[in-house]
């Protein structure tokens, strides 16, 4: 597949720079992400010490923001470890540069770490994305009903992002009626994702997202590798079918719809 043509401009509105190594350092990826059309990204943290990472990153490289905020998985077993490490991104968000809360949500995927603990994580994110002034990153995995039952709990409507959308059309309509942005990543593509493709179809222009969620998911054209925000335009390429967009329309409002949700834009794309 050819690289996007100079005039489109894409916003990876999640993933991970910071999961990287020598071999694949953050400066490299995104000099190739920017040649391949991705001129903006979110980079997404997982904790306390990945937030501070992201925070140098955002100040380091041309286009590129973060987040602040605890993965579910890492919510752990312990209470008290739970509050030291939200007590440490609470102050860190206090000091400002980031764009969103998150990644947080809940995960029952794996029992990596205690389901309450991750709802008091959770609930403690969404008080941060309403008391920062910021929009909250959502992961959930296997988790729909819970995930919506704390979000209705809390009230919408709610600024923020359904990230790496792993469900159906019934639940992309309840969590968009939240008020709910909704991203859509490379398992979009796999070939085993219809009822996916179908959620995708449903999501409203002014809403919608693309991302990478790197190094993780790498679309369908390059599923076994490694990925990147270059490999984006596989998935852009995979949306647009599915939506049956232009590639360079689906560019533009996802561009535009990430820098409105993310405070980096004076014009967003309008209901």
């Amino acid at each position: 597949m050819s690289s996007p043509s100079p005039a489109i401009s894409l916003f990876d509105s999640h993933c991970h720079l910071t999961w990287q190594d020598e071999r694949h350092c953050a400066d490299t990826i995104w000099q190739r992400a920017q040649e391949a059309g991705v001129k903006q990204c979110v980079t997404v943290a997982t904790d306390d010490a990945t937030a501070k990472r992201c925070l140098a990153l955002s100040e380091s490289l041309p286009g590129v923001s973060a987040s602040a905020g605890l993965h579910p998985n890492d919510a752990g077993q312990e209470a008290s470890a739970l509050d030291r490490e939200l007590q440490a991104l609470e102050a860190l968000l206090e000091t400002g540069g980031f764009v969103a809360v998150g990644e947080s949500g809940l995960d029952f995927y794996r029992d990596w770490a205690d389901p309450e603990l991750q709802r008091r994580a959770f609930r403690r994110h969404l008080e941060w994305s309403q008391r920062f002034q910021l929009p909250i990153i959502v992961h959930c995995r296997q988790a729909a009903q819970a995930t919506l039952e704390e979000l209705q709990a809390f009230g919408g409507p709610i600024q923020g992002v359904m990230h790496c959308y792993s469900e159906g059309p019934d639940e992309v309509e309840a969590f968009l009626d939240l008020g709910l942005h909704v991203s859509f990543a490379g398992n979009l593509s796999y070939p085993k994702a219809e009822v996916l493709r179908l959620a995708a179809q449903q999501v409203p222009d002014h809403r919608i997202l693309i991302e990478t969620d790197a190094p993780f998911l790498a679309p369908q054209a390059r599923r076994g590798k490694r990925n990147e925000p270059a490999f984006m335009v596989h998935t852009l390429e995979c949306l647009a079918q599915t939506r049956q967009q232009s590639r360079n329309e689906l560019a533009a409002l996802t561009t535009a719809n990430a820098e409105s949700l993310f405070g980096l834009s004076r014009s967003p794309v309008l209901d």
